[in-house]
């Protein structure tokens, strides 16, 4: 889920990475709308977060496995509102 955060709390997320958040920021994961606020999943900076520090994965992999991750949630959210309109019938 989208929301609104300040570049201080993301990074208290992360536990002081800004190289990471930096990075978020440069990939396009997190929209920087003023000098101190930004649109972002969260879930998604936690997700990279693991990629990059845990799993050791490059950039261009880590970019994969979040389109991936997004994709398969909406195909997700796809499947269940087909499944209502079925339901429906």
């Amino acid at each position: 889920m989208t929301s609104r955060c300040t570049y201080a709390a993301l990074v208290e997320v992360v536990d002081g990475d800004t190289e990471l958040i930096a990075r978020l920021v440069e990939e396009g994961v997190i929209v920087v709308r003023d000098d101190d606020l930004a649109i972002v999943d969260v879930d998604v900076v936690l997700v990279a977060r693991t990629l990059w520090r845990d799993l050791a994965l490059d950039w261009p992999g880590i970019a994969v496995i979040l389109r991936l991750r997004e994709q398969l949630a909406r195909a997700q959210a796809r499947v269940a509102e087909l499944e209502d309109q079925l339901a429906e019938r």
